[in-house]
């Protein structure tokens, strides 16, 4: 039986089936030279399974790369098998297209190599700024004797390719006299199988949620095994094309005087540096056990605030026995925004995707923070741990442990978005009466129930009698909030834990300004009736701040690297956000400048009564200052972020 289907297979996609087979041992022979030529100095203390897991890693990013330039071979051969080999001469123009590419890939791999030795980064965009003076380049490429071994293992490399490829396609010419002639449907039919599994190839993933990324590399807490596993192909077509539609960063002139600006604004004193490091010293020194959770969606207007809906009876109810920070701001409208900004302490860039793009080195939050004063550190959520690089990022920063869909049954997913709310907080009260270790714990939860599709469980006691689904959703989603806090309380770890509760963005209801209130103005709360009095706190405040104050509640003595503060000590004069194309910054006065960077439009409302004056012009003192106050922190968050972290510059 399998002999008669593989009989049955197209000479063609056996063909492109050995090319593929001949790619990934000719990548693993490049990349295992690449890990002992550049491997680190404490890339011994890594585990053989974390280093056979970057390798297979490996394997999953050659295989998307090699289906990049499969597709046209694919769709040469397909015709041509189509109209039965009338047109042979096709076959030799897709597989010397296919061959060019390869030398090229191929050649990038080489190159790769040396290039990493000497910046530490994968070959990207960056190789190509010296291409107004090539001669230069080849001069001090070929004057360093020590490159030549790349070359020849280049040399090597296509030598042994174009051999073996030569010999599969001298088989495939000999073997299309001989095919059989099929049916058209069963023609078209391996076509578009064979196109869906190259498709599929070269997403490299069969989530709908997620394609393949550098994300997917982080199998370790060791940087250099994370980069074990990409290809080069994959950093260097990526960047340029990325980079195709978007300026080049560069750094601005001023660049001194806004760093200090920012030092100012988080009350450095010391001489100025580079920098926004300062020393806190506290002698509390109590563990608390943290319990954060990011709440999907969660705007203020679903509290009631801008004439919007009360849909959250729960939070209310739990915000009267907590500290309460009634103007607190996402720093973007997006999860990725407002995830990678409550645990790394740092502002989002705009609609750059923080979590996947910014890994080139970790960030010093609340992750590493709390790691280095001896905690276990959880991330949980509902869904696809890869959407986004979650699991790779939150790994990368120091949680341990990540809880996802495979680690629920996967009939109790309501959608692609995976289990209901309360479901993730019984895993989380599971899992930490569970914990065998003695160490205090951070959990971050990442809920999913307040997001279309909008769909409530029906095996629960609970049912919402809202407007409409949207509404029933919020309310399930509070109810869930106020079931684990009853639940909570039952726990032995409870009194020791303090909980804190804020939205990752907010929702743009139409009716805020050109940049939505609506969708940054979020809650925060912090909750432990045994530790904190309730309390309204009204000065504006951002989720950078969250790791200093986590901080600040066990009185740490540590550097603060971060855009935040302890705010249940100190207050800002003003918080920066962005929503996309826009900035925003609302002062402690009550008013709010934001401009649409698209057409340079400039706002200055009084937010607090949604006044629609725009008075921009009529105050112009003050809106010339918001906006220079708001790019200075802007521009020192960016400047920062590429010096260190951002993995494209």
């Amino acid at each position: 039986m399998l002999k008669k289907i593989i009989e049955k297979i197209p000479a063609h996609i056996k063909f492109l089936i050995k090319l593929y087979l001949l790619n990934l041992l000719l990548f693993f022979v490049m990349r295992f030279i690449f890990y002992f030529v550049n491997r680190s100095s404490d890339v011994g203390t890594v585990s053989f399974l974390e280093k056979a897991m970057a390798f297979k890693m490996g394997v999953e990013f050659d295989s998307a790369v090699f289906c990049w330039i499969a597709f046209l071979p694919t769709f040469i051969f397909s015709i041509s098998h189509f109209l039965k080999h009338k047109f042979k001469s096709i076959y030799v123009l897709g597989f010397y297209s296919f061959l060019i590419l390869e030398l090229i890939y191929f050649f990038v791999c080489a190159a790769n190599i040396p290039y990493f030795q000497q910046f530490g980064n994968h070959l990207n965009k960056n190789a190509l700024l010296w291409n107004d003076d090539p001669g230069f380049v080849a001069g001090m490429i070929f004057g360093n004797f020590s490159y030549w071994g790349y070359l020849l293992l280049y040399f090597f490399i296509v030598f042994v390719f174009i051999k073996a490829t030569n010999r599969f396609y001298k088989k495939f010419k000999e073997q299309i006299p001989n095919e059989q002639t099929e049916k058209v449907i069963y023609t078209a039919l391996i076509f578009i199988i064979f196109s869906g599994l190259i498709i599929i190839g070269a997403r490299g993933r069969t989530s709908d949620r997620s394609e393949i990324h550098e994300g997917l590399a982080i199998v370790s807490q060791n940087a250099f095994i994370n980069q074990v596993a990409i290809n080069p192909n994959f950093t260097f077509w990526k960047t340029i094309f990325y980079s195709k539609n978007k300026k080049p960063y560069k750094v601005p002139k001023n660049i001194n005087e806004q760093l200090a600006f920012t030092r100012n604004y988080l009350g450095i004193k010391t001489p100025f540096e580079p920098n926004i490091e300062r020393a806190i010293k506290d002698s509390l020194h109590k563990k608390y056990n943290f319990v954060i959770v990011v709440m999907e969606s969660m705007s203020v207007f679903k509290m009631g605030y801008y004439n919007g809906k009360k849909l959250t009876p729960n939070l209310d109810k739990l915000i009267g026995q907590s500290v309460f920070f009634s103007n607190f701001f996402s720093s973007g409208i997006h999860t990725f925004n407002g995830l990678f900004s409550t645990t790394t302490g740092f502002p989002s860039i705009l609609a750059e995707k923080s979590m996947m793009g910014y890994v080139k080195k970790p960030f010093r939050g609340i992750g590493p923070l709390l790691s280095e004063q001896g905690y276990e550190n959880y991330f949980y959520i509902t869904h696809d741990p890869h959407f986004d690089n979650m699991e790779g990022f939150f790994k990368f920063n120091k949680f341990e442990h990540a809880i996802s869909q495979y680690d629920f049954n996967f009939s109790q997913a309501e959608s692609s978005l995976g289990v209901p709310d309360h479901l993730l907080f019984d895993k989380l009260i599971e899992v930490t009466n569970a914990r065998k270790s003695d160490k205090p714990f951070l959990s971050v939860l990442m809920t999913a129930s307040d997001h279309g599709p909008w769909k409530v469980p029906q095996d629960i006691s609970f049912k919402p009698n809202g407007e409409n689904e949207q509404d029933n959703c919020t309310l399930y989603a509070d109810w869930a909030i106020g079931r684990f806090i009853e639940m909570a309380k039952k726990q032995s770890w409870f009194d020791n834990t303090v909980f804190m509760f804020l939205g990752d963005h907010g929702l743009s209801m139409g009716h805020t300004y050109e940049m939505p209130l609506s969708y940054n103005h979020v809650p925060f709360v912090i909750y432990q009736p045994n530790l904190f009095k309730a309390d309204t706190i009204s000065s504006p405040a951002y989720q950078p701040d969250v790791p200093a104050t986590v901080m600040g509640i066990i009185g740490a003595t540590y550097t603060n690297s971060t855009f935040g503060i302890n705010i249940l000590k100190e207050k800002h004069p003003f918080v920066v956000f962005s929503a996309d194309d826009k900035i925003g910054c609302v002062d402690d006065n009550g008013f709010y400048y934001y401009k649409t960077l698209n057409n340079e439009q400039r706002y200055l409302r009084k937010y607090k009564n949604l006044d629609p004056v725009n008075y921009v012009e009529t105050m112009k003192s003050i809106s010339d200052s918001m906006e220079k106050n708001m790019m200075m922190i802007y521009e020192s968050a960016n400047y920062l972020i590429r010096k260190e972290h951002f993995l494209y510059e």
